[in-house]
């Protein structure tokens, strides 16, 4: 079989929709002769490329047409060509929880892998890479918690803050949340002993 078809028959096998890299075909061919493949795949509309080196088969829509990944999916097929995870940054999560209405201007993720930035469309993807602590934080909304007060650093009103995780979050995440927070030291930990539960029909 030729690369050509070898290269095709691969990406017929990965679902519509989910990027590539263009690194993960080298098995089947020099570099060259791969990117002269997805050059004339692109070029006949089989795939798009959606960041350097990174390539998607579309998903079709009947009113869109072809539906673009998102900057998450991207940032998990980068991320895991090199046998690593993506979590969501503390600034999404701060946005969530409702501490900030501040919407970032570039999209940042976590990685367990190597720091890297690409640009996707218009918009800027940044891997960061995380320590372990801050990867596992990632995984529970108590920790995400955690996450989102290290975004913000300390805020005017720490009773504030508090007041709205603690809306947000369920009695035994509220529980895990304050473990968490007493070994985290500094003003989280601070503002969580400090805090006031507001009474009834005051949230």
């Amino acid at each position: 079989m030729t690369v050509t078809k070898t290269i095709r028959e691969h990406i017929r096998r990965i679902p519509a929709g989910r990027p590539f890299l263009s690194a993960s075909l080298v098995r089947y061919g020099s570099r060259a002769a791969v990117d002269q493949v997805l050059s004339r795949l692109e070029k006949a509309k089989v795939i798009l490329r959606v960041a350097r080196g990174v390539y998607v088969r579309p998903r079709l829509s009947t009113i869109l047409g072809p539906v673009h990944p998102g900057v998450f999916e991207v940032a998990q097929a980068v991320a895991e060509a090199e046998g690593a995870q993506v979590a969501i940054h503390g600034a999404a999560w701060a946005l969530k929880f409702g501490l900030t209405t501040q919407v970032m201007t570039s999209s940042t993720f976590l990685t367990n892998g190597r720091t890297r930035r690409l640009h996707v469309g218009k918009a800027l993807l940044t891997l960061r890479h995380a320590s372990p602590l801050e990867m596992r934080l990632a995984e529970s909304p108590s920790g995400r918690a955690i996450l989102a007060l290290r975004w913000l650093n300390e805020p005017a009103s720490p009773q504030w803050a508090m007041e709205k995780l603690r809306a947000a979050l369920s009695s035994s995440e509220w529980g895990e949340f304050q473990a968490e927070a007493a070994t985290e030291g500094g003003w989280i930990a601070k503002a969580v002993k400090e805090f006031q539960p507001p009474r009834k029909g005051t949230l």
